[in-house]
Protein backbone atom coordinates (compact mmCIF):
# COMPACT_ATOMS: atom_id res chain seq x y z
CA UNK A 1 0.00 0.00 0.00
CA UNK A 2 1.74 3.69 -1.10
CA UNK A 3 2.53 6.07 1.60
CA UNK A 4 -0.43 8.00 0.30
CA UNK A 5 -2.92 5.92 0.11
CA UNK A 6 -2.38 5.10 4.10
CA UNK A 7 -2.15 8.55 4.87
CA UNK A 8 -5.56 9.03 3.40
CA UNK A 9 -7.39 6.31 5.31
CA UNK A 10 -5.65 7.71 8.26
CA UNK A 11 -7.26 10.69 7.52
CA UNK A 12 -10.61 9.78 7.08
CA UNK A 13 -10.03 8.07 10.78
CA UNK A 14 -8.77 10.99 12.65
CA UNK A 15 -11.13 13.38 10.48
CA UNK A 16 -14.47 12.03 10.53
CA UNK A 17 -15.44 13.95 13.56
CA UNK A 18 -19.26 13.78 14.30
CA UNK A 19 -21.12 17.10 14.46
CA UNK A 20 -23.01 17.41 17.66
CA UNK A 21 -25.51 14.51 18.53
CA UNK A 22 -28.59 15.94 19.32
CA UNK A 23 -32.19 13.60 18.43
CA UNK A 24 -32.88 14.29 15.15
CA UNK A 25 -36.03 12.78 15.49
CA UNK A 26 -37.38 15.75 17.42
CA UNK A 27 -36.32 18.24 15.11
CA UNK A 28 -37.44 16.34 11.83
CA UNK A 29 -34.03 15.26 10.17
CA UNK A 30 -34.88 11.74 10.09
CA UNK A 31 -37.17 9.91 7.17
CA UNK A 32 -39.58 8.18 10.28
CA UNK A 33 -40.81 10.75 12.20
CA UNK A 34 -41.80 9.83 15.31
CA UNK A 35 -45.13 10.89 17.15
CA UNK A 36 -44.91 13.40 20.01
CA UNK A 37 -47.22 12.85 22.84
CA UNK A 38 -47.98 15.07 25.93
CA UNK A 39 -47.71 14.50 29.10
CA UNK A 40 -15.22 -19.26 44.43
CA UNK A 41 -15.47 -22.53 41.97
CA UNK A 42 -17.22 -24.24 44.67
CA UNK A 43 -19.38 -21.25 45.00
CA UNK A 44 -20.07 -21.26 41.35
CA UNK A 45 -22.55 -23.68 39.79
CA UNK A 46 -23.54 -23.70 35.73
CA UNK A 47 -26.07 -21.56 35.47
CA UNK A 48 -24.50 -18.49 33.45
CA UNK A 49 -26.44 -18.11 30.13
CA UNK A 50 -25.44 -16.79 27.53
CA UNK A 51 -27.34 -14.91 24.42
CA UNK A 52 -26.44 -13.52 21.58
CA UNK A 53 -28.14 -11.32 19.28
CA UNK A 54 -26.69 -9.39 16.15
CA UNK A 55 -25.14 -6.45 18.81
CA UNK A 56 -24.79 -7.72 21.85
CA UNK A 57 -24.13 -10.59 23.92
CA UNK A 58 -25.56 -10.92 27.61
CA UNK A 59 -24.46 -13.08 30.59
CA UNK A 60 -27.16 -13.63 33.19
CA UNK A 61 -28.24 -16.11 35.89
CA UNK A 62 -31.28 -14.78 35.48
CA UNK A 63 -33.76 -16.91 33.38
CA UNK A 64 -33.61 -17.79 29.90
CA UNK A 65 -36.98 -15.23 29.25
CA UNK A 66 -35.83 -12.42 30.97
CA UNK A 67 -32.41 -13.09 29.65
CA UNK A 68 -34.00 -13.53 25.73
CA UNK A 69 -36.34 -10.25 26.70
CA UNK A 70 -33.47 -7.75 27.39
CA UNK A 71 -31.09 -9.39 24.91
CA UNK A 72 -34.53 -8.21 22.29
CA UNK A 73 -35.01 -4.97 24.14
CA UNK A 74 -31.08 -3.44 23.75
CA UNK A 75 -31.85 -4.78 20.01
CA UNK A 76 -34.59 -2.70 20.12
CA UNK A 77 -32.68 0.42 21.38
CA UNK A 78 -29.89 -0.15 19.11
CA UNK A 79 -32.18 0.29 16.14
CA UNK A 80 -34.18 3.27 17.77
CA UNK A 81 -30.76 4.72 17.94
CA UNK A 82 -29.15 4.12 15.06
CA UNK A 83 -32.56 5.56 13.39
CA UNK A 84 -32.22 8.71 15.55
CA UNK A 85 -28.11 9.56 15.76
CA UNK A 86 -26.90 7.23 12.26
CA UNK A 87 -30.08 8.14 10.45
CA UNK A 88 -30.53 5.00 10.09
CA UNK A 89 -27.46 3.11 9.02
CA UNK A 90 -27.07 0.19 9.73
CA UNK A 91 -23.94 -1.22 9.27
CA UNK A 92 -21.26 -1.77 12.00
CA UNK A 93 -17.80 -2.73 12.17
CA UNK A 94 -17.62 -2.77 15.86
CA UNK A 95 -17.11 -5.53 18.25
CA UNK A 96 -20.22 -6.43 20.30
CA UNK A 97 -20.81 -5.35 23.54
CA UNK A 98 -20.69 -7.32 26.29
CA UNK A 99 -23.22 -6.94 29.33
CA UNK A 100 -23.19 -8.95 32.32
CA UNK A 101 -26.50 -9.55 34.16
CA UNK A 102 -24.95 -9.79 38.15
CA UNK A 103 -27.17 -10.98 40.83
CA UNK A 104 -27.16 -8.36 43.29
CA UNK A 105 -25.68 -5.03 43.90
CA UNK A 106 -23.16 -6.93 47.02
CA UNK A 107 -21.83 -9.06 44.29
CA UNK A 108 -21.05 -5.64 41.76
CA UNK A 109 -19.39 -4.12 44.93
CA UNK A 110 -17.85 -7.29 45.74
CA UNK A 111 -15.88 -6.97 42.60
CA UNK A 112 -14.67 -3.43 43.08
CA UNK A 113 -14.79 -2.93 39.70
CA UNK A 114 -13.70 0.76 38.82
CA UNK A 115 -13.03 1.95 35.06
CA UNK A 116 -10.75 5.18 34.61
CA UNK A 117 -12.07 5.73 31.12
CA UNK A 118 -15.49 5.83 32.05
CA UNK A 119 -17.92 7.01 35.07
CA UNK A 120 -21.64 8.33 35.41
CA UNK A 121 -22.45 11.11 37.28
CA UNK A 122 -21.15 11.80 40.07
CA UNK A 123 -24.55 11.68 41.66
CA UNK A 124 -25.77 12.07 44.80
CA UNK A 125 -25.34 9.09 47.37
CA UNK A 126 -28.87 7.92 47.16
CA UNK A 127 -28.37 7.42 43.58
CA UNK A 128 -24.82 5.82 43.71
CA UNK A 129 -24.36 4.36 40.78
CA UNK A 130 -24.69 0.17 40.49
CA UNK A 131 -23.40 0.56 36.57
CA UNK A 132 -20.22 -0.59 35.56
CA UNK A 133 -19.13 0.33 31.95
CA UNK A 134 -15.92 -0.02 30.48
CA UNK A 135 -14.69 0.81 26.57
CA UNK A 136 -11.95 -1.86 26.64
CA UNK A 137 -9.05 -2.10 23.98
CA UNK A 138 -10.62 -5.29 22.74
CA UNK A 139 -14.28 -5.02 23.15
CA UNK A 140 -16.58 -2.83 25.65
CA UNK A 141 -18.32 -3.70 28.71
CA UNK A 142 -21.34 -3.70 30.37
CA UNK A 143 -21.99 -4.91 34.25
CA UNK A 144 -25.21 -4.08 36.41
CA UNK A 145 -26.81 -5.48 39.61
CA UNK A 146 -30.08 -7.12 38.79
CA UNK A 147 -31.55 -5.28 41.66
CA UNK A 148 -33.94 -1.83 41.70
CA UNK A 149 -32.59 1.53 43.51
CA UNK A 150 -34.90 2.48 46.24
CA UNK A 151 -34.63 6.21 46.89
CA UNK A 152 -35.91 7.76 49.94
CA UNK A 153 -38.35 10.69 48.98
CA UNK A 154 -38.84 11.57 53.26
CA UNK A 155 -36.15 13.93 53.12
CA UNK A 156 -35.19 16.69 55.81
CA UNK A 157 -35.45 19.07 52.99
CA UNK A 158 -39.01 17.43 51.94
CA UNK A 159 -40.14 17.28 55.37
CA UNK A 160 -39.51 21.18 55.67
CA UNK A 161 -41.08 22.13 52.66
CA UNK A 162 -44.47 20.00 53.25
CA UNK A 163 -44.34 21.15 56.93
CA UNK A 164 -43.96 24.86 55.32
CA UNK A 165 -47.40 23.91 52.80
CA UNK A 166 -49.19 22.63 55.73
CA UNK A 167 -48.80 25.61 58.17
CA UNK A 168 -49.31 28.06 54.92
CA UNK A 169 -53.06 25.66 55.03
CA UNK A 170 -53.52 26.71 59.33
CA UNK A 171 -52.13 23.58 60.43
CA UNK A 172 -51.14 24.94 63.73
CA UNK A 173 -47.95 22.30 63.71
CA UNK A 174 -46.37 19.54 61.59
CA UNK A 175 -46.74 16.45 63.20
CA UNK A 176 -49.48 14.33 61.62
CA UNK A 177 -49.86 17.07 58.54
CA UNK A 178 -46.44 16.47 56.78
CA UNK A 179 -47.34 13.44 54.28
CA UNK A 180 -45.15 10.22 54.15
CA UNK A 181 -44.08 9.59 50.66
CA UNK A 182 -43.86 6.20 48.92
CA UNK A 183 -40.41 5.77 47.88
CA UNK A 184 -39.19 5.78 43.99
CA UNK A 185 -37.76 3.33 42.33
CA UNK A 186 -35.42 2.82 39.52
CA UNK A 187 -35.83 -0.45 38.00
CA UNK A 188 -32.49 -1.93 37.04
CA UNK A 189 -33.52 -2.23 33.75
CA UNK A 190 -33.75 1.35 33.34
CA UNK A 191 -30.08 1.81 34.96
CA UNK A 192 -29.27 -1.10 31.59
CA UNK A 193 -30.99 1.35 28.68
CA UNK A 194 -29.48 4.40 30.41
CA UNK A 195 -25.83 2.55 29.93
CA UNK A 196 -26.56 1.30 26.78
CA UNK A 197 -27.86 4.62 25.28
CA UNK A 198 -25.09 6.56 27.00
CA UNK A 199 -22.38 3.68 25.56
CA UNK A 200 -24.19 4.15 21.65
CA UNK A 201 -23.38 8.08 21.48
CA UNK A 202 -19.47 7.33 22.60
CA UNK A 203 -19.38 4.37 20.30
CA UNK A 204 -21.41 5.52 16.98
CA UNK A 205 -20.76 9.34 17.48
CA UNK A 206 -17.49 9.89 19.62
CA UNK A 207 -16.81 13.50 20.15
CA UNK A 208 -15.92 15.74 23.49
CA UNK A 209 -19.42 15.85 25.21
CA UNK A 210 -19.78 17.40 28.17
CA UNK A 211 -20.71 13.99 30.65
CA UNK A 212 -23.29 15.55 31.96
CA UNK A 213 -25.13 15.49 27.96
CA UNK A 214 -24.13 11.63 28.30
CA UNK A 215 -25.86 11.20 31.02
CA UNK A 216 -29.05 12.95 29.93
CA UNK A 217 -29.06 10.83 26.89
CA UNK A 218 -28.76 7.79 28.89
CA UNK A 219 -31.88 9.19 31.29
CA UNK A 220 -33.82 9.85 28.26
CA UNK A 221 -33.61 6.46 26.90
CA UNK A 222 -33.77 4.71 30.37
CA UNK A 223 -37.67 5.05 30.31
CA UNK A 224 -38.16 3.41 27.06
CA UNK A 225 -41.02 0.90 26.86
CA UNK A 226 -42.11 -1.79 24.48
CA UNK A 227 -45.65 -1.37 23.39
CA UNK A 228 -47.91 -4.95 22.59
CA UNK A 229 -47.80 -3.95 18.46
CA UNK A 230 -43.64 -3.63 18.85
CA UNK A 231 -43.57 0.28 18.69
CA UNK A 232 -41.11 2.25 21.85
CA UNK A 233 -41.88 5.02 24.13
CA UNK A 234 -39.10 6.93 24.51
CA UNK A 235 -37.85 10.08 26.57
CA UNK A 236 -41.01 9.73 28.52
CA UNK A 237 -40.38 11.34 32.27
CA UNK A 238 -39.55 9.03 34.89
CA UNK A 239 -41.92 8.34 37.47
CA UNK A 240 -41.81 10.68 40.73
CA UNK A 241 -39.43 12.98 39.24
CA UNK A 242 -41.09 15.74 41.24
CA UNK A 243 -40.94 14.54 44.23
CA UNK A 244 -37.10 13.62 43.50
CA UNK A 245 -36.25 17.64 42.84
CA UNK A 246 -38.56 18.42 46.09
CA UNK A 247 -36.53 16.17 48.58
CA UNK A 248 -32.92 16.35 47.06
CA UNK A 249 -33.02 20.09 45.35
CA UNK A 250 -33.79 21.74 41.86
CA UNK A 251 -31.65 21.58 39.19
CA UNK A 252 -28.90 24.49 39.30
CA UNK A 253 -28.20 25.20 35.98
CA UNK A 254 -24.69 26.93 36.09
CA UNK A 255 -23.56 24.44 38.36
CA UNK A 256 -24.12 21.57 35.36
CA UNK A 257 -23.71 23.32 32.75
CA UNK A 258 -20.04 25.12 34.03
CA UNK A 259 -19.13 21.76 35.32
CA UNK A 260 -18.87 22.77 38.97
CA UNK A 261 -20.79 19.96 40.28
CA UNK A 262 -18.07 17.68 38.91
CA UNK A 263 -15.54 18.53 41.61
CA UNK A 264 -17.75 18.65 44.62
CA UNK A 265 -19.89 15.35 45.09
CA UNK A 266 -22.01 16.44 47.84
CA UNK A 267 -23.36 18.83 45.54
CA UNK A 268 -27.42 18.88 45.39
CA UNK A 269 -29.34 18.52 42.69
CA UNK A 270 -27.77 16.18 40.43
CA UNK A 271 -29.36 12.86 39.90
CA UNK A 272 -30.51 10.71 36.92
CA UNK A 273 -33.44 12.27 37.26
CA UNK A 274 -31.93 15.85 37.29
CA UNK A 275 -29.79 14.64 34.08
CA UNK A 276 -33.41 13.86 31.81
CA UNK A 277 -35.22 17.30 33.16
CA UNK A 278 -32.20 18.77 31.41
CA UNK A 279 -31.70 16.85 28.52
CA UNK A 280 -35.51 16.45 27.85
CA UNK A 281 -35.51 20.42 28.43
CA UNK A 282 -32.59 21.25 25.68
CA UNK A 283 -33.81 17.93 23.08
CA UNK A 284 -36.76 17.73 23.15
CA UNK A 285 -38.83 20.86 24.67
CA UNK A 286 -39.90 23.98 21.60
CA UNK A 287 -36.92 25.70 22.65
CA UNK A 288 -37.11 29.05 21.18
CA UNK A 289 -34.68 29.71 18.37
CA UNK A 290 -32.37 32.21 20.42
CA UNK A 291 -31.79 29.58 23.38
CA UNK A 292 -31.39 26.57 20.34
CA UNK A 293 -28.81 28.42 19.04
CA UNK A 294 -27.04 29.24 22.00
CA UNK A 295 -26.93 25.42 23.27
CA UNK A 296 -25.66 25.00 19.89
CA UNK A 297 -23.04 27.36 20.12
CA UNK A 298 -22.28 25.75 23.92
CA UNK A 299 -21.72 22.08 22.34
CA UNK A 300 -19.29 23.49 20.10
CA UNK A 301 -17.06 24.98 22.41
CA UNK A 302 -16.84 21.74 24.28
CA UNK A 303 -16.67 20.15 21.00
CA UNK A 304 -13.83 22.46 20.20
CA UNK A 305 -11.96 21.77 23.72
CA UNK A 306 -12.82 25.41 25.35
CA UNK A 307 -13.34 24.95 29.01
CA UNK A 308 -16.86 24.40 30.61
CA UNK A 309 -17.08 27.95 32.32
CA UNK A 310 -15.83 29.82 28.65
CA UNK A 311 -18.27 27.32 26.71
CA UNK A 312 -21.28 28.03 29.20
CA UNK A 313 -20.94 31.95 28.40
CA UNK A 314 -22.67 31.12 25.21
CA UNK A 315 -26.31 31.40 27.19
CA UNK A 316 -25.58 34.69 28.44
CA UNK A 317 -27.77 35.20 31.16
CA UNK A 318 -28.02 32.25 33.46
CA UNK A 319 -30.85 33.69 35.73
CA UNK A 320 -32.91 33.87 33.09
CA UNK A 321 -31.81 29.97 31.72
CA UNK A 322 -32.90 29.16 35.36
CA UNK A 323 -35.97 30.61 35.37
CA UNK A 324 -36.79 28.53 31.97
CA UNK A 325 -35.78 25.33 33.88
CA UNK A 326 -37.52 25.89 37.06
CA UNK A 327 -40.69 26.25 34.90
CA UNK A 328 -40.14 23.36 33.00
CA UNK A 329 -40.34 21.09 35.48
CA UNK A 330 -43.75 21.58 35.81
CA UNK A 331 -44.73 22.18 32.38
CA UNK A 332 -46.64 19.80 30.23
CA UNK A 333 -43.87 17.46 28.22
CA UNK A 334 -43.58 15.43 24.97
CA UNK A 335 -42.18 12.01 25.02
CA UNK A 336 -41.69 10.01 21.23
CA UNK A 337 -43.34 7.03 20.20
CA UNK A 338 -41.93 5.37 16.79
CA UNK A 339 -43.84 3.13 14.32
CA UNK A 340 -44.38 -0.38 14.71
CA UNK A 341 -41.63 -2.18 13.25
CA UNK A 342 -42.42 -4.06 9.85
CA UNK A 343 -40.82 -7.47 11.09
CA UNK A 344 -40.23 -8.58 14.96
CA UNK A 345 -36.15 -8.93 16.03
CA UNK A 346 -34.74 -12.02 15.71
CA UNK A 347 -34.81 -13.56 19.11
CA UNK A 348 -31.19 -14.13 20.23
CA UNK A 349 -29.44 -17.41 20.08
CA UNK A 350 -29.63 -18.45 24.28
CA UNK A 351 -27.06 -21.17 25.69
CA UNK A 352 -25.49 -22.56 29.01
CA UNK A 353 -21.78 -21.86 29.66
CA UNK A 354 -19.25 -24.28 30.15
CA UNK A 355 -18.15 -25.21 33.33
CA UNK A 356 -14.83 -23.04 33.28
CA UNK A 357 -16.65 -20.38 31.53
CA UNK A 358 -19.12 -20.04 34.25
CA UNK A 359 -16.76 -19.96 36.64
CA UNK A 360 -15.19 -17.20 36.13
CA UNK A 361 -17.93 -14.68 34.70
CA UNK A 362 -17.14 -12.10 37.16
CA UNK A 363 -13.23 -12.87 37.27
CA UNK A 364 -13.37 -11.49 33.66
CA UNK A 365 -14.71 -8.55 34.96
CA UNK A 366 -12.02 -7.66 37.37
CA UNK A 367 -9.39 -8.82 35.14
CA UNK A 368 -9.70 -5.89 32.82
CA UNK A 369 -10.17 -3.61 35.95
CA UNK A 370 -7.42 -5.14 38.63
CA UNK A 371 -4.75 -4.97 35.39
CA UNK A 372 -5.96 -1.93 33.75
CA UNK A 373 -2.76 -0.70 34.21
CA UNK A 374 -0.48 -3.38 33.48
CA UNK A 375 2.14 -3.56 30.86
CA UNK A 376 -0.40 -3.36 27.97
CA UNK A 377 -2.47 -0.30 29.23
CA UNK A 378 -0.35 2.32 28.05
CA UNK A 379 2.45 2.13 26.12
CA UNK A 380 6.21 2.08 27.56
CA UNK A 381 7.39 5.25 26.36
CA UNK A 382 4.32 7.37 27.79
CA UNK A 383 5.02 6.78 31.44
CA UNK A 384 7.68 9.13 33.09
CA UNK A 385 11.25 7.04 33.59
CA UNK A 386 10.77 7.49 37.29
CA UNK A 387 7.22 6.13 37.63
CA UNK A 388 7.11 3.43 40.28
CA UNK A 389 4.28 1.33 40.75
CA UNK A 390 2.54 0.93 44.68
CA UNK A 391 3.72 -1.57 46.04
CA UNK A 392 0.77 -2.57 48.14
CA UNK A 393 -1.66 -2.60 45.07
CA UNK A 394 1.39 -4.75 43.18
CA UNK A 395 1.19 -6.37 46.19
CA UNK A 396 -2.48 -7.06 45.71
CA UNK A 397 -2.89 -7.41 42.06
CA UNK A 398 0.20 -10.39 42.15
CA UNK A 399 -2.06 -12.23 44.61
CA UNK A 400 -4.82 -11.87 42.97
CA UNK A 401 -3.05 -13.31 39.25
CA UNK A 402 -2.46 -16.33 42.17
CA UNK A 403 -5.46 -16.66 43.04
CA UNK A 404 -6.93 -16.95 39.81
CA UNK A 405 -4.32 -19.31 38.70
CA UNK A 406 -5.33 -21.58 41.17
CA UNK A 407 -8.94 -21.23 39.92
CA UNK A 408 -8.09 -22.38 36.51
CA UNK A 409 -5.84 -25.08 37.90
CA UNK A 410 -8.75 -26.74 39.43
CA UNK A 411 -11.06 -26.66 37.12
CA UNK A 412 -11.76 -29.55 34.27
CA UNK A 413 -9.65 -28.66 31.04
CA UNK A 414 -11.44 -25.93 28.93
CA UNK A 415 -10.48 -23.86 26.31
CA UNK A 416 -11.99 -20.42 27.55
CA UNK A 417 -10.29 -20.39 31.67
CA UNK A 418 -7.03 -21.66 29.75
CA UNK A 419 -7.67 -17.99 27.33
CA UNK A 420 -8.85 -16.06 30.73
CA UNK A 421 -5.66 -17.42 32.62
CA UNK A 422 -3.12 -16.65 29.41
CA UNK A 423 -4.75 -12.93 29.57
CA UNK A 424 -4.35 -13.22 32.63
CA UNK A 425 -0.38 -14.01 32.67
CA UNK A 426 0.19 -11.16 29.89
CA UNK A 427 -1.47 -8.74 31.37
CA UNK A 428 0.40 -9.02 34.36
CA UNK A 429 3.79 -9.04 32.59
CA UNK A 430 4.26 -13.36 33.16
CA UNK A 431 5.25 -14.45 29.71
CA UNK A 432 6.02 -17.69 30.38
CA UNK A 433 3.12 -18.72 31.90
CA UNK A 434 0.95 -16.83 29.36
CA UNK A 435 3.22 -19.05 27.10
CA UNK A 436 2.34 -22.03 28.55
CA UNK A 437 -1.26 -21.65 28.98
CA UNK A 438 -1.25 -20.69 25.16
CA UNK A 439 -0.14 -23.45 24.22
CA UNK A 440 -1.88 -26.02 25.77
CA UNK A 441 -4.99 -24.57 24.25
CA UNK A 442 -3.03 -24.69 20.72
CA UNK A 443 -1.97 -28.17 21.18
CA UNK A 444 -6.06 -28.97 20.49
CA UNK A 445 -7.08 -26.22 18.75
CA UNK A 446 -4.46 -24.78 16.92
CA UNK A 447 -6.65 -21.98 14.87
CA UNK A 448 -7.54 -20.90 18.40
CA UNK A 449 -6.98 -17.03 17.47
CA UNK A 450 -7.18 -15.48 21.22
CA UNK A 451 -4.58 -17.84 21.74
CA UNK A 452 -2.31 -17.49 19.18
CA UNK A 453 -2.08 -13.66 19.90
CA UNK A 454 -1.48 -14.58 23.61
CA UNK A 455 1.74 -16.44 22.64
CA UNK A 456 2.53 -14.11 20.15
CA UNK A 457 2.10 -11.04 22.80
CA UNK A 458 4.49 -13.85 25.50
CA UNK A 459 6.66 -14.58 22.50
CA UNK A 460 7.43 -10.71 21.68
CA UNK A 461 7.82 -9.97 26.01
CA UNK A 462 10.51 -13.13 25.85
CA UNK A 463 12.10 -11.56 22.68
CA UNK A 464 12.84 -8.31 24.19
CA UNK A 465 13.56 -9.47 27.20
CA UNK A 466 16.12 -11.98 26.35
CA UNK A 467 19.88 -11.11 24.56
CA UNK A 468 20.35 -8.49 22.40
CA UNK A 469 21.70 -11.05 19.45
CA UNK A 470 19.13 -13.00 19.69
CA UNK A 471 16.18 -10.43 19.37
CA UNK A 472 15.83 -10.35 15.83
CA UNK A 473 15.13 -13.83 15.80
CA UNK A 474 12.90 -14.22 18.24
CA UNK A 475 10.67 -11.45 17.04
CA UNK A 476 10.30 -12.67 13.44
CA UNK A 477 8.87 -15.60 15.49
CA UNK A 478 6.60 -13.49 17.61
CA UNK A 479 4.96 -11.86 14.69
CA UNK A 480 4.89 -15.16 12.60
CA UNK A 481 2.58 -16.20 15.30
CA UNK A 482 0.47 -13.32 15.70
CA UNK A 483 0.10 -13.27 11.77
CA UNK A 484 -1.30 -16.20 11.31
CA UNK A 485 -3.91 -14.86 14.03
CA UNK A 486 -4.43 -12.07 11.59
CA UNK A 487 -4.73 -14.47 9.11
CA UNK A 488 -7.79 -16.27 10.71
CA UNK A 489 -10.16 -12.98 11.94
CA UNK A 490 -8.47 -9.98 10.05
CA UNK A 491 -11.06 -8.12 11.68
CA UNK A 492 -10.32 -8.94 15.88
CA UNK A 493 -8.46 -6.40 17.93
CA UNK A 494 -6.43 -8.29 19.89
CA UNK A 495 -4.07 -9.66 17.05
CA UNK A 496 -4.33 -6.25 15.35
CA UNK A 497 -2.66 -4.78 18.44
CA UNK A 498 -0.46 -7.54 19.56
CA UNK A 499 1.08 -7.13 15.82
CA UNK A 500 1.43 -3.07 16.17
CA UNK A 501 2.78 -3.37 19.90
CA UNK A 502 5.58 -6.35 18.58
CA UNK A 503 7.26 -3.14 17.13
CA UNK A 504 6.46 0.10 19.77
CA UNK A 505 7.88 -2.10 22.82
CA UNK A 506 10.74 -3.42 20.27
CA UNK A 507 11.51 0.56 19.72
CA UNK A 508 11.27 -0.35 16.08
CA UNK A 509 9.42 2.15 13.53
CA UNK A 510 5.57 0.31 13.20
CA UNK A 511 5.30 -0.60 9.38
CA UNK A 512 1.92 0.38 7.46
CA UNK A 513 0.56 -2.79 7.34
CA UNK A 514 0.54 -2.56 11.40
CA UNK A 515 -0.89 1.26 11.71
CA UNK A 516 -3.69 0.45 9.33
CA UNK A 517 -4.34 -2.50 11.58
CA UNK A 518 -4.18 -0.33 14.29
CA UNK A 519 -6.66 1.62 12.29
CA UNK A 520 -9.15 -1.32 12.13
CA UNK A 521 -9.06 -1.55 15.68
CA UNK A 522 -9.76 2.27 16.61
CA UNK A 523 -13.09 1.61 14.37
CA UNK A 524 -14.12 -1.67 15.83
CA UNK A 525 -13.69 0.01 19.65
CA UNK A 526 -14.37 3.54 19.06
CA UNK A 527 -15.03 4.38 22.52
CA UNK A 528 -11.22 2.89 23.82
CA UNK A 529 -8.80 5.61 24.96
CA UNK A 530 -6.28 2.95 24.29
CA UNK A 531 -5.71 1.86 20.55
CA UNK A 532 -6.00 5.79 19.71
CA UNK A 533 -3.50 6.29 22.45
CA UNK A 534 -1.14 3.93 20.74
CA UNK A 535 -1.73 4.81 17.04
CA UNK A 536 -1.50 8.53 18.12
CA UNK A 537 1.90 7.97 19.44
CA UNK A 538 3.48 6.54 16.85
CA UNK A 539 2.27 9.20 14.05
CA UNK A 540 4.04 11.20 16.70
CA UNK A 541 7.23 9.82 16.04
CA UNK A 542 6.89 9.72 12.77
CA UNK A 543 6.08 13.27 12.52
CA UNK A 544 2.61 13.33 11.78
CA UNK A 545 1.43 15.54 15.22
CA UNK A 546 -1.87 16.72 12.90
CA UNK A 547 -3.25 13.33 12.28
CA UNK A 548 -1.86 12.13 15.63
CA UNK A 549 -3.36 15.38 17.96
CA UNK A 550 -7.16 14.00 15.47
CA UNK A 551 -7.28 11.19 17.16
CA UNK A 552 -6.93 11.39 20.79
CA UNK A 553 -8.83 14.60 20.70
CA UNK A 554 -11.59 13.08 22.80
CA UNK A 555 -9.21 11.96 24.89
CA UNK A 556 -8.03 15.44 25.55
CA UNK A 557 -11.51 17.42 25.44
CA UNK A 558 -14.08 13.82 26.31
CA UNK A 559 -16.13 14.12 29.42
CA UNK A 560 -14.28 11.56 31.18
CA UNK A 561 -10.60 11.60 32.98
CA UNK A 562 -9.42 8.50 31.72
CA UNK A 563 -5.44 7.73 32.61
CA UNK A 564 -4.57 7.67 28.70
CA UNK A 565 -5.89 11.40 29.12
CA UNK A 566 -2.32 12.38 30.73
CA UNK A 567 -0.18 10.62 27.93
CA UNK A 568 -1.87 12.16 25.44
CA UNK A 569 -1.04 15.41 26.86
CA UNK A 570 2.00 14.64 26.99
CA UNK A 571 2.04 14.66 23.19
CA UNK A 572 1.46 18.27 22.99
CA UNK A 573 2.78 20.54 25.91
CA UNK A 574 1.05 23.50 26.95
CA UNK A 575 2.56 26.24 24.48
CA UNK A 576 2.76 23.46 21.53
CA UNK A 577 0.84 24.93 18.40
CA UNK A 578 -0.84 21.97 18.46
CA UNK A 579 -1.97 21.89 21.91
CA UNK A 580 -5.19 24.13 21.33
CA UNK A 581 -4.23 27.04 23.69
CA UNK A 582 -4.77 24.52 26.83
Amino acid sequence: MSIGRRRNVLMGLCLAAPIFAGLPAASGQTEQRDILVNGTVSKHRVDWKRAESEHVVVLSKGSPAELTRITENLERLYQLMSRLYRHGDQADDTVKLQVTLVDSAADLRAMELTSPRSVEGPYLSAFSNLTYYDPREDGEVIAIARGDRIVDLNTNRAYNLDCDDAMAQGAQQCTGNVPYHPPAVRTWEESLYAAFARRFVQTYNPAAYPRWYLDGVGALFSTVSVRGNGAIDYARPPLSYKLVFRAYGDLNVRDILEGRYLGDMKMPGWSPYHAWLLAHFFLFSNLKPERARQFRAYMTAIYQGKPMTEAAKAFGDMKALQRDLTGYVDADKSFARTAAPQAPIEEPLVTALSPGSAALVEARLELGARLASGPDAVAPDTAPATTTADPTEMSRRDAWVAQMRDIVARLPYDADALLFAAETECRAGHDAECRADAERILATSPDNVRALAWKGVALTGQAIAGPAAERPAALTVARATIERAIELDRQAPLPLIAYFQSYTKAGERVPDQAMLGMATVVRAVPAAPAPRLYLAQELMRQGKPDLARNLVHILLYGPYDAQQRIAAEALFPRGDPLSGGR
